[in-house]
């Protein structure tokens, strides 16, 4: 399940949102701008892709109304690319914008469920706002107030589903009397729509009867640039508040700061549910709110008092009628908390959002091998971190694989992680062998049929390796190299996969960059595309699976070679045995790149990687393929490098490879006819081209 997020804020949306990313047994990834919302998915376990921040103001200004479609497109964007790098089984939209870049335009793709979670804004993004809706395999929404703006004609049918946000209500924590003196509270984002404007001039309106009376904000603008706060705090020092007035900041406890309080003041009059209204109730606390939208589904008489919207003098009067009487007020919390638990417990949010979208998901075929059959080979050179969370996600995802690790002399702890873990089995060696050795070490204590060649900053996004190595197994194919489909940490497609050299499809690519290649020619060019299985000359060693004894026969790499070349020389190799190398993008892994020689040599070591090329293509194709191969790699290079620069871009990374290739051509003929080629023994374990 991939979720949309424009925002990256932390409201109460967000919240929900949080609240229901485990609601279902399968995956959650979640794509949204950094900030509180994803820190607080990371510290749930969620896979978070990040997305570019822009501007929540939609009308704040002519320049947000301008920009408005610009971002929109922008989003839309963004959300393609991540569904067509992704494939998941199911796509959430949560909120408006994120379900107009999901829906509005799309063809094709998975399912689509689209958690609409505020009232519509005006009447022609409300009529852009229920076109897509009705496109949505689902639309969830928080109350019967957001239903019945959004589809008061019915339209949606059975497709819309009411899901009330929940909350925990601690049957053992009795409320804490209320501090003296006084205090109300208003919970939530400082946005104009919630009215803490016209908190103030309630508050200012009770202290003429009860001047001890302080009232106190607990949140903060969504959007940093929104001069509210300066506003509100000016309004604060009239003499009528002076004083009385904390303005505390967000909180990671609601209910903390409810406890202080004598009840919860509510101002928005066009509220789509009121989730601190529905805080303040498990906690024991009286709301006072306005008699209109989402709040009514959560107040009654017994736990608070509704007043007309924004009437001042009214909900004043309701806060002095709070304040007069501590035993009726500790009664109207007793009986928030009781309908909290009842009504909007958040098991019950979760489980009527896995209700909702499950239809939706796609049930995966079963995969046929069981995680004690297959097991992973990684290779380890002061890898210590990206160890931690390359086992993580396989005690997860792959729970009873076994995972060998190989060490390569680190002085860092990577020993020590991999022998924590008891499905681990640790070799440590005396020296850096290079990653070809250690690896073939590795696969010699690899005990089941299938084995899984990962480099240490690869990390499991689910269990699709299961249903990769069952393709492995199949008694009806040839045996087979197997490449995943690679995600970068943005959740890009990395090139892991690529035409042999010297191959048709290989020209084509110096010839036409990738990117611009139209249909089966730009896959061709660009393997890593495809959204099928497909033959590819050669794999990136970061994510290999193949039975073992196929691996063990094929070497599987040369030992040879220390640095670099490894995976292109493996698969050159197989091809000449008759052994194919697979693009399969049905499975999937995410990979850091490069974690170790980054650090070693300060970037890509571009010399490293074209001598390792040209030496590879030499030994095993010939010197007429090598040298085809040279100049195909010299104009690809050349040819990126002169587009880049008439079109203004950054072309560094172009001229350092085409400089490189240079250099390993002018090596190569000093040394040709006398010695090999030797590369230096650097730190080495990934494979990266």
């Amino acid at each position: 399940m991939l979720v949309i997020s424009y925002s990256g804020g932390f409201g109460g949306a967000e919240r929900v949102l949080i609240d229901c990313a485990g609601s279902l047994d399968s995956e959650c990834c979640l794509a949204c701008p950094e900030g509180p919302l994803a820190q607080r998915g990371r510290a749930r376990g969620v896979r978070v892709f990040p997305l570019p921040r822009r501007s929540l103001n939609l009308r704040a200004s002519a320049r947000d109304r301008l920009l408005t479609p610009q971002r929109l497109a922008g989003h839309a964007r963004e959300v393609r690319s991540l569904r067509r790098s992704l494939d998941p089984d199911l796509v959430v939209a949560w909120g408006m914008r994120s379900a107009i870049a999901c829906l509005a335009g799309a063809r094709s793709g998975p399912p689509i469920a689209f958690q609409h979670n505020d009232l519509l804004p005006g009447p022609i993004i409300g009529a852009l706002v229920r076109a897509v809706a009705a496109r949505a395999g689902v639309v969830i929404v928080p109350s019967h107030t957001v239903a019945d703006d959004l589809d008061p004609r019915r339209r949606l049918r059975g497709r819309l589903r009411v899901v009330y946000p929940g909350v925990d209500v601690d049957e053992g924590t009795i409320a804490q009397a209320p501090s003296q003196p006084p205090e109300v509270i208003v919970l939530g984002a400082l946005v104009r729509w919630k009215r803490p404007d016209l908190a103030l001039e309630i508050c200012a309106l009770a202290r003429r009867r009860s001047p001890d009376l302080r009232i106190r904000f607990v949140g903060a603008p969504l959007d940093a640039e929104d001069p509210i706060i300066a506003q509100l705090r000016e309004r604060a020092r009239h003499p009528d508040l002076a004083g009385a007035v904390e303005f505390a900041g967000t909180t990671d406890d609601p209910h903390l700061a409810l406890s202080r309080a004598t009840c919860l003041l509510h101002c928005a009059s066009r509220e789509p549910f009121g989730l601190a209204v529905l805080e303040a109730l498990a906690a024991g606390r009286p709301a006072i709110a306005p008699n209109a939208g989402g709040p009514t589904e959560i107040v009654d008489g017994s736990c608070g008092s509704l007043y007309p919207p924004g009437d001042a003098a009214a909900a004043a009067q309701a806060l002095l009628d709070i304040l007069a009487d501590p035993v009726r007020a500790a009664a109207m919390g007793s009986a928030g908390r009781r309908r909290a638990r009842i009504h909007f417990d958040r098991s019950r949010t979760q489980a009527g959002f896995a209700s909702a979208v499950r239809p939706l998901v796609r049930v995966p075929e079963a995969a046929a091998v069981a995680p004690e059959a297959l097991a992973l080979v990684t290779v380890t050179h002061n890898s210590e971190r990206e160890l931690e969370a390359l086992l993580d996600s396989v005690d997860r995802h792959l729970p009873g694989a076994r995972v060998v690790v190989v060490d390569c002399a680190s002085r860092d702890r990577s020993v020590e992680v991999a022998r924590r873990r008891s499905s681990v089995v640790s070799m440590a060696l005396a020296e850096n062998v290079g990653f070809g050795r250690a690896c073939n070490q590795g696969l010699r204590a690899v005990p089941g049929p299938v084995a899984i060649v990962v480099n240490p900053d690869v990390e499991l996004l689910d269990d699709s390796l299961r249903s990769l190595a069952a393709e492995a197994l199949r008694a009806d194919r040839p045996p087979r190299l197997l490449a995943p489909l690679v995600l970068s940490t943005d959740g890009a497609r990395q090139d892991s996969v690529h035409p042999a050299p010297g191959s048709g499809a290989d020209l084509l690519s110096a010839l036409i960059p990738p990117a611009l290649a139209p249909g089966q020619s730009g896959v061709a060019c660009a393997p890593w595309k495809s959204r099928a299985p497909r033959r590819v000359g050669w794999a990136v060693g970061c994510a290999l699976v193949a039975q073992t004894d196929l691996l063990r026969r094929l070497g599987p790499f040369d030992e040879t070679l220390f640095l670099y070349g490894e995976d292109l020389d493996l698969g050159l190799r197989a091809a000449q045995d008759g052994v194919e190398t697979w693009f399969w993008p049905l499975a999937r892994v995410l990979h850091h790149q490069a974690h170790s020689t980054s650090r070693a040599f300060g970037g890509e070591p571009f010399q490293l990687l074209a001598q390792a090329r040209h030496d590879v293509v030499r030994r095993r194709l010939g010197p007429r393929l090598g040298t085809l191969d040279d100049a195909v790699q010299a104009f690809t290079f050349a040819s990126r490098w002169t587009l880049k620069r008439a079109l203004g871009r950054p072309a560094e990374r172009e001229r350092h490879q085409l400089e490189a290739l240079t250099r390993a051509r002018s090596t190569a003929r000093a040394h040709r006819g006398g010695a090999p080629v030797t590369h230096p023994r650097a730190d080495r374990s990934d494979q990266d081209r």
